[in-house]
């Protein structure tokens, strides 16, 4: 477990925007990139990423090592997202995405309408992760989900589409933010409502989500989250027709 100082280093370290956008570029790569790469990836110059880098290598949360070569050449630096043991194939759920998931809760709290802030900040959260191109064709709801739930299971959660055929409902049985989430639920499970409706949003479907109910049970953890058909132009023209219930 991390010592107070060393909470401390990572808090400091996760402050900066772009020290946050450098460390996400590193986890969606999944490979280690130069300053110059990582620096292009979210629009910092090399010498400026180099010095975030640096940073975050020293929090332990990006790990830097000299490229061997066996050609004639300075050899580069490279950083990568430092990993767990436990779990080397997803971000981790503590450490530093623990930490960055606080300190994001912490600074969102205090804002007014923080509810709100926190979809909106989701919603960016969405652009940021769909770095690879978005399917071109149609997608029936279950390939919607499909795809939603690779996301989901990268980024650290548990997903089951229910049903699965025509499914109406994603299943939330881990989160890798939990603890986080349980201290500030409407800002955490808000960033992760505006992330999933952004997502649904930018796919070419009939599915857009109704909501989120975040720890529907405890032990063990299950979260739902509520999807419905979008309206047609024909429904929506309807629904609007439809008279006003008497008062």
């Amino acid at each position: 477990m991390p010592t107070r100082s060393g909470k401390a280093v990572v808090h400091r370290a996760l402050a900066s925007e772009s020290r946050q956008a450098l460390l996400a570029a590193l986890r969606r790569h999944r490979g280690p990139l130069d300053a110059g790469e990582a620096g292009e990836a979210v629009g910092l110059q090399r010498n400026t990423a180099r010095v975030h880098l640096d940073v975050l290598a020293s929090a332990g949360l990006v790990t830097r090592r000299t490229e061997a070569r066996a050609i004639p050449g300075r050899p580069r630096v490279l950083y990568e997202a430092a990993r767990t043991p436990a779990s080397p194939d997803r971000p981790p759920a503590s450490g530093g995405y623990q930490e960055l998931a606080r300190v994001l809760a912490d600074q969102l709290s205090g804002v007014p309408d923080a509810r709100n802030e926190a979809i909106r900040a989701g919603r960016r959260w969405a652009a940021v992760l769909d770095s690879r191109a978005l399917p071109q064709q149609p997608l029936s709801p279950a390939e919607a989900v499909r795809i939603v739930s690779e996301r989901l299971d990268h980024l650290g959660f548990e997903s089951e589409a229910v049903p699965p055929v025509n499914p109406d409902r994603i299943l939330l049985h881990r989160c890798p933010f939990a603890d986080v989430a349980r201290e500030n639920r409407s800002v955490v499970c808000g960033i992760h409502l505006g992330m999933l409706s952004a997502t649904f949003e930018r796919f070419d479907t009939s599915l857009v989500v109704e909501g989120l109910d975040s720890f529907v049970e405890d032990d063990p953890m299950l979260c739902v989250v509520r999807l419905r058909h979008r309206l047609g132009a024909g429904e929506r023209q309807r629904a609007r027709r439809r008279p006003e219930p008497p008062e």
